[in-house]
Protein backbone atom coordinates (compact mmCIF):
# COMPACT_ATOMS: atom_id res chain seq x y z
CA UNK A 1 0.00 0.00 0.00
CA UNK A 2 1.26 3.36 -1.16
CA UNK A 3 1.82 5.89 0.97
CA UNK A 4 -1.08 9.24 1.65
CA UNK A 5 -0.85 12.23 -0.92
CA UNK A 6 -2.83 14.78 0.51
CA UNK A 7 -3.91 17.62 -1.45
CA UNK A 8 -4.57 21.19 -0.29
CA UNK A 9 -7.16 23.27 -2.72
CA UNK A 10 -6.87 26.40 -0.75
CA UNK A 11 -9.69 29.18 -1.77
CA UNK A 12 -8.65 31.45 -4.45
CA UNK A 13 -6.98 35.08 -3.71
CA UNK A 14 -9.34 37.78 -3.76
CA UNK A 15 -7.92 41.30 -2.94
CA UNK A 16 -9.80 42.57 0.20
CA UNK A 17 -8.00 45.95 0.48
CA UNK A 18 -8.59 48.35 -2.60
CA UNK A 19 -6.84 51.38 -3.41
CA UNK A 20 -8.27 54.42 -2.73
CA UNK A 21 -10.67 55.11 -5.68
CA UNK A 22 -10.29 58.86 -6.43
CA UNK A 23 -8.29 61.39 -5.01
CA UNK A 24 -7.81 65.42 -6.21
CA UNK A 25 -5.41 66.87 -5.87
CA UNK A 26 -3.48 69.97 -7.50
CA UNK A 27 -0.58 70.17 -9.75
CA UNK A 28 2.69 69.92 -7.84
CA UNK A 29 1.43 67.28 -5.49
CA UNK A 30 1.22 63.53 -4.72
CA UNK A 31 -1.35 61.66 -2.91
CA UNK A 32 -1.14 61.46 0.61
CA UNK A 33 -1.51 58.57 1.73
CA UNK A 34 0.31 55.96 -1.20
CA UNK A 35 -2.06 53.35 -3.03
CA UNK A 36 -2.13 50.29 -0.70
CA UNK A 37 -3.53 47.05 -1.80
CA UNK A 38 -3.52 43.47 0.42
CA UNK A 39 -5.09 40.45 -0.18
CA UNK A 40 -6.25 36.54 1.49
CA UNK A 41 -6.23 32.98 -0.05
CA UNK A 42 -4.48 31.34 -2.28
CA UNK A 43 -0.59 30.13 -1.53
CA UNK A 44 2.94 30.96 -2.68
CA UNK A 45 4.60 34.00 -2.45
CA UNK A 46 3.16 37.40 -3.63
CA UNK A 47 4.38 39.60 -6.41
CA UNK A 48 3.04 42.96 -7.04
CA UNK A 49 3.39 45.18 -10.17
CA UNK A 50 1.89 48.70 -10.25
CA UNK A 51 0.32 50.18 -13.62
CA UNK A 52 -0.43 53.57 -14.59
CA UNK A 53 -2.97 54.13 -17.45
CA UNK A 54 -2.47 50.10 -18.10
CA UNK A 55 1.49 50.12 -18.64
CA UNK A 56 3.75 48.99 -16.10
CA UNK A 57 5.06 51.15 -13.94
CA UNK A 58 8.96 50.14 -13.54
CA UNK A 59 10.49 49.62 -9.68
CA UNK A 60 6.48 49.69 -8.60
CA UNK A 61 6.67 46.43 -7.36
CA UNK A 62 5.52 46.20 -3.85
CA UNK A 63 2.25 46.09 -1.88
CA UNK A 64 1.73 49.95 -1.56
CA UNK A 65 2.95 52.93 -3.97
CA UNK A 66 3.38 56.43 -3.82
CA UNK A 67 3.70 57.86 -7.39
CA UNK A 68 6.18 61.24 -7.72
CA UNK A 69 4.82 64.47 -8.07
CA UNK A 70 1.90 65.05 -10.60
CA UNK A 71 3.77 68.04 -12.71
CA UNK A 72 0.76 68.45 -15.09
CA UNK A 73 -2.78 68.69 -14.97
CA UNK A 74 -4.57 65.56 -15.84
CA UNK A 75 -6.60 62.37 -14.78
CA UNK A 76 -4.30 59.70 -14.08
CA UNK A 77 -5.44 55.67 -13.54
CA UNK A 78 -3.45 53.42 -11.61
CA UNK A 79 -3.94 49.71 -10.29
CA UNK A 80 -1.98 47.05 -9.13
CA UNK A 81 -2.06 43.47 -10.72
CA UNK A 82 -1.02 40.64 -7.61
CA UNK A 83 0.31 37.01 -8.31
CA UNK A 84 0.94 34.31 -6.36
CA UNK A 85 3.79 31.67 -7.01
CA UNK A 86 1.75 28.92 -5.93
CA UNK A 87 0.09 26.14 -8.74
CA UNK A 88 -3.44 27.27 -10.12
CA UNK A 89 -3.49 30.76 -8.20
CA UNK A 90 -5.26 33.39 -10.73
CA UNK A 91 -3.78 36.69 -10.76
CA UNK A 92 -5.59 39.13 -9.03
CA UNK A 93 -6.07 43.04 -10.24
CA UNK A 94 -7.53 45.75 -8.14
CA UNK A 95 -9.82 48.31 -9.47
CA UNK A 96 -8.52 51.37 -10.39
CA UNK A 97 -7.44 54.19 -8.46
CA UNK A 98 -8.06 57.15 -10.23
CA UNK A 99 -5.86 60.71 -9.46
CA UNK A 100 -7.25 63.88 -10.90
CA UNK A 101 -4.62 66.86 -10.88
CA UNK A 102 -5.58 70.35 -11.20
CA UNK A 103 -4.13 73.71 -11.90
CA UNK A 104 -3.59 75.49 -8.67
CA UNK A 105 -5.43 78.33 -8.10
CA UNK A 106 -5.09 82.07 -9.55
CA UNK A 107 -5.62 85.37 -7.54
CA UNK A 108 -6.97 87.47 -10.46
CA UNK A 109 -7.38 90.72 -8.52
CA UNK A 110 -4.16 91.91 -6.44
CA UNK A 111 -3.04 93.64 -3.47
CA UNK A 112 -2.72 97.01 -4.38
CA UNK A 113 0.41 99.30 -2.62
CA UNK A 114 -0.43 102.65 -1.34
CA UNK A 115 0.99 105.47 0.50
CA UNK A 116 -0.47 107.25 3.81
CA UNK A 117 0.33 109.92 6.47
CA UNK A 118 0.59 108.48 10.26
CA UNK A 119 -2.49 107.96 11.79
CA UNK A 120 -4.48 108.58 8.54
CA UNK A 121 -8.26 107.03 8.38
CA UNK A 122 -9.83 105.54 6.21
CA UNK A 123 -7.58 103.24 4.82
CA UNK A 124 -7.96 101.59 1.45
CA UNK A 125 -8.30 97.79 2.39
CA UNK A 126 -5.99 95.63 1.10
CA UNK A 127 -8.05 92.29 -0.61
CA UNK A 128 -7.49 89.24 -2.81
CA UNK A 129 -9.81 87.19 -5.90
CA UNK A 130 -8.73 83.81 -6.21
CA UNK A 131 -10.31 81.49 -8.79
CA UNK A 132 -9.24 77.93 -9.58
CA UNK A 133 -7.84 74.99 -8.50
CA UNK A 134 -10.16 72.16 -6.74
CA UNK A 135 -13.15 74.54 -6.82
CA UNK A 136 -13.99 74.51 -3.48
CA UNK A 137 -13.79 77.01 -0.35
CA UNK A 138 -10.88 78.83 -0.07
CA UNK A 139 -8.59 79.84 3.17
CA UNK A 140 -6.53 83.03 3.32
CA UNK A 141 -3.81 84.09 5.66
CA UNK A 142 -2.33 87.30 5.39
CA UNK A 143 1.84 88.10 5.82
CA UNK A 144 3.59 91.14 6.73
CA UNK A 145 7.53 90.95 6.00
CA UNK A 146 9.95 93.97 6.61
CA UNK A 147 11.66 93.38 3.27
CA UNK A 148 10.00 93.07 -0.57
CA UNK A 149 9.69 88.66 -0.12
CA UNK A 150 7.14 86.53 -0.25
CA UNK A 151 8.98 83.90 1.83
CA UNK A 152 10.13 84.98 5.74
CA UNK A 153 7.49 87.20 6.44
CA UNK A 154 5.36 87.62 9.99
CA UNK A 155 1.83 85.74 10.31
CA UNK A 156 -0.71 88.25 11.06
CA UNK A 157 -3.03 86.63 13.58
CA UNK A 158 -6.79 86.79 12.69
CA UNK A 159 -6.01 88.29 8.98
CA UNK A 160 -8.18 85.00 7.41
CA UNK A 161 -10.40 86.53 5.25
CA UNK A 162 -10.31 87.62 1.64
CA UNK A 163 -9.49 91.15 2.68
CA UNK A 164 -6.68 93.15 5.23
CA UNK A 165 -6.92 96.84 6.60
CA UNK A 166 -3.15 97.49 7.51
CA UNK A 167 -2.06 100.15 10.43
CA UNK A 168 -1.07 103.06 9.70
CA UNK A 169 0.19 104.26 13.38
CA UNK A 170 3.67 103.94 12.61
CA UNK A 171 6.08 105.37 10.20
CA UNK A 172 8.03 103.62 7.79
CA UNK A 173 7.41 100.59 5.03
CA UNK A 174 5.38 97.59 5.32
CA UNK A 175 5.27 94.41 2.95
CA UNK A 176 1.74 92.59 2.99
CA UNK A 177 1.02 89.84 1.03
CA UNK A 178 -1.72 87.13 1.63
CA UNK A 179 -1.48 83.26 0.44
CA UNK A 180 -4.65 81.75 -0.16
CA UNK A 181 -4.79 77.62 0.06
CA UNK A 182 -7.51 75.28 -0.40
CA UNK A 183 -7.86 71.58 1.24
CA UNK A 184 -6.28 69.60 -1.22
CA UNK A 185 -2.99 68.55 -1.45
CA UNK A 186 -1.03 71.53 -2.47
CA UNK A 187 -3.46 74.09 -3.57
CA UNK A 188 -2.06 77.51 -2.93
CA UNK A 189 -1.17 80.78 -4.56
CA UNK A 190 0.87 83.24 -2.82
CA UNK A 191 -0.44 86.97 -4.08
CA UNK A 192 1.99 89.75 -5.02
CA UNK A 193 3.17 92.38 -2.37
CA UNK A 194 1.34 95.43 -1.64
CA UNK A 195 3.84 98.06 -0.64
CA UNK A 196 2.46 100.36 2.56
CA UNK A 197 4.35 103.34 2.89
CA UNK A 198 3.16 105.71 5.94
CA UNK A 199 5.26 109.22 6.23
CA UNK A 200 4.74 111.71 8.92
CA UNK A 201 1.42 113.44 8.68
CA UNK A 202 2.00 117.41 7.41
CA UNK A 203 2.82 120.21 9.85
CA UNK A 204 3.29 123.70 9.30
CA UNK A 205 7.04 124.69 8.29
CA UNK A 206 5.43 128.41 7.98
CA UNK A 207 2.88 130.16 10.16
CA UNK A 208 0.95 132.93 9.36
CA UNK A 209 1.97 136.27 10.99
CA UNK A 210 0.38 136.20 14.28
CA UNK A 211 -0.53 139.81 14.39
CA UNK A 212 -0.91 142.85 12.56
CA UNK A 213 -1.98 146.48 13.90
CA UNK A 214 -3.14 148.88 11.07
CA UNK A 215 -4.79 152.03 10.91
CA UNK A 216 -8.53 151.93 9.33
CA UNK A 217 -8.23 152.00 5.25
CA UNK A 218 -4.74 150.39 6.01
CA UNK A 219 -2.89 147.47 4.30
CA UNK A 220 -3.04 143.98 5.96
CA UNK A 221 0.13 142.07 4.74
CA UNK A 222 -1.09 138.61 2.91
CA UNK A 223 -1.43 135.53 5.43
CA UNK A 224 0.49 132.78 4.04
CA UNK A 225 1.35 129.32 5.00
CA UNK A 226 4.36 126.14 4.19
CA UNK A 227 3.56 122.77 4.77
CA UNK A 228 6.17 120.01 5.21
CA UNK A 229 5.64 115.87 4.81
CA UNK A 230 2.88 114.61 4.08
CA UNK A 231 1.86 112.71 0.84
CA UNK A 232 -0.26 113.81 -1.85
CA UNK A 233 -1.11 117.40 -3.12
CA UNK A 234 -2.56 119.87 -0.87
CA UNK A 235 -5.33 121.53 -0.26
CA UNK A 236 -6.02 124.92 2.17
CA UNK A 237 -9.10 126.49 3.46
CA UNK A 238 -8.68 129.46 5.68
CA UNK A 239 -10.83 130.65 8.64
CA UNK A 240 -12.11 133.47 10.73
CA UNK A 241 -12.74 133.46 14.02
CA UNK A 242 -14.40 136.00 16.61
CA UNK A 243 -12.38 134.71 19.32
CA UNK A 244 -8.43 133.11 19.83
CA UNK A 245 -9.42 129.26 18.85
CA UNK A 246 -8.82 127.41 16.12
CA UNK A 247 -11.71 125.79 16.34
CA UNK A 248 -15.61 126.61 15.87
CA UNK A 249 -14.27 129.28 12.85
CA UNK A 250 -15.85 129.91 9.87
CA UNK A 251 -14.93 128.93 6.40
CA UNK A 252 -13.72 131.71 4.34
CA UNK A 253 -15.04 131.35 0.84
CA UNK A 254 -13.05 130.88 -1.68
CA UNK A 255 -9.66 131.23 0.43
CA UNK A 256 -8.38 128.08 -0.83
CA UNK A 257 -4.97 128.97 -1.50
CA UNK A 258 -1.41 129.05 0.66
CA UNK A 259 -2.01 132.42 1.20
CA UNK A 260 -4.92 134.82 2.01
CA UNK A 261 -5.21 138.58 2.31
CA UNK A 262 -7.94 139.60 5.06
CA UNK A 263 -9.88 142.60 4.01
Amino acid sequence: TSGVGVVIVLPEPMIITQPLGSQTICVGGTISPGLTATYSGGVGTPSYQWQKGGVNIPGATSSTYTPPVFSTAGTFIFKVIITLSGNGCDAMTSQDATVIAVADPIITTQPISNTYCQNASPIDTLSVVASGGLGGAYSYQWYSNSVNSTTGGTLIPGATSSIYIPSATTVGVVYYYCVVSQSGIDCSVTSSIALITITPGPTFSTQPLNTQTICLGGTVTALSVSISSGVGTPSYQWYENLVNSTSGGSPISGATSISYTPS
